[in-house]
């Protein structure tokens, strides 16, 4: 964690400004989700020349948007696999299989929110983001 600490972030103005906006692009995903796309891409175009803690925090997010993509990707899938399981319109108890779906979706929407308050928070105190400490490192 050392070698994070060497310079402060806020030296390199621009960069920590652009980190900011890439963490203000995906909380923004919440309420519409093309802000996620340009922020990953932001987020992919910065992390060539970023270096230390910005690139720490870069990397992150891009872990983040993949995790978001595969974590979309596993509801839509369970989601349509309930149509075979109980097709739309029929009564049953079936129907509390399309809860599955959308419970996994709300609690990996709520990790990701959390996740990236805690990352936002650990860039505003210089440190690096909390899934770098437990062997998340860099990609």
């Amino acid at each position: 964690m050392g070698e994070f600490r060497t310079t402060s972030t806020r030296d390199d103005s621009s960069g920590y400004a652009f980190v900011l906006l890439v963490y203000g692009l995906y909380i923004a995903r919440f309420f519409t989700a093309i802000t996620l796309l340009v922020g990953v891409i932001v987020a992919y175009v910065l992390r060539g020349s970023a270096s230390g803690l910005l690139r720490a925090h870069l990397d992150w997010l891009i872990r983040l948007f993949w995790w978001d993509v595969g974590m979309l990707m596993l509801s839509g899938v369970l989601f349509g696999g309930c149509f075979f399981i109980e097709p739309p319109g029929s009564s049953g108890w079936g129907q509390l299989v399309f809860l599955v779906p959308i419970v996994v979706f709300l609690i990996w929407n709520v990790v990701m929110l959390i996740s990236l308050v805690f990352g936002l928070r650990e860039l505003m105190r210089d440190r690096p983001p909390v899934g770098s400490r437990f062997g998340g490192g860099g990609s």
